[in-house]
């Protein structure tokens, strides 16, 4: 057992990331990304954000069950196993300061991405979703393709999830049943990613000393999202939340980049 102040860092910042899981039913792990993973260095950084989040992944899936889209739940786990199996190699495959680059490269897309669908899209354009327009060849295209990317880079950082997002929240429309599929989903996923990590030896004493300090404050974060999630403006916060993500993710890139 050993304590050092990165731990504390670390966990301060999980209590932003499930505080946001708890009022969506993802972003706790690429929230905390940049942060977690640049302070405890990717060899622990990324299976600490798949052991942190199992706890309340298996909460929820007991306590919402009967509320989930078990057919797409299939799909989703289907098209995204190849690329989990990808990730999985790739993370032991590359170097941990390339693995922050692509991390901080993955956290400022799926911020800008995210960005423009809550900020730019509704305020400057005045482009309001319709929901009922026709599907397209590329649309679909564009589903698929970010469920398959988010596979692999859920394999191989854990931060998959936005990009899988894109899919699911068009094919699961009710927002209860999306956020309880969602959670299914990463059970499955991060069940899977913690399975890996601990066969290639990724669980060591470092890890569990990070994990004694994050989990608490994981927890304060997590409650606290779930009893304000209908109490909140989630559209401003969620826009606030983006720009954090861009700022961090974008910093995490660009001094990576530096230290090649």
């Amino acid at each position: 057992m050993s304590f050092e102040t990165n731990f504390i860092w670390v966990g301060l910042m999980q209590v932003v990331g499930f505080f946001v899981q708890g009022c969506t039913g993802f972003g706790c792990t690429v929230i905390a990304a940049s942060v977690t993973n640049g302070l405890l260095g990717t060899e622990t950084g990324v299976p600490y954000g798949t052991l942190i989040t199992l706890p309340f992944l298996y909460f929820l899936a007991v306590k919402a069950r009967k509320e989930v889209s078990w057919k797409d739940l299939g799909k989703i786990v289907l098209l995204c196993a190849p690329g989990i199996l990808v990730g999985n190699y790739l993370f032991y495959a590359i170097s941990p300061v390339i693995a922050k680059i692509c991390i901080g490269a993955m956290v400022t897309f799926i911020a800008v991405m995210n960005i423009y669908k809550t900020i730019f899209a509704p305020l400057v354009l005045k482009k309001v979703v319709d929901e009922n327009a026709p599907d397209t060849t590329f649309k679909k295209t564009l589903r698929y393709g970010c469920l398959i990317l988010g596979g692999i880079v859920h394999g191989a950082f854990n931060i998959g999830g936005p990009l899988i997002t894109v899919y699911t929240i068009s094919a699961v429309k009710d927002k209860e049943k999306f956020r309880n599929t969602m959670n299914m989903v990463w059970v499955v996923l991060n069940t899977w990613n913690a399975f890996s990590q601990w066969k290639n030896g990724a669980f060591t004493p470092y890890l569990g000393s990070a994990l004694v300090i994050g989990l608490p404050l994981a927890a304060i974060g997590f409650f606290l999202g779930m009893a304000f999630l209908k109490k909140i403006n989630r559209e401003t916060f969620l826009r606030i939340v983006y720009v954090v993500l861009l700022f961090i993710g974008a910093n995490m890139l660009i001094t990576s980049l530096m230290a090649l």
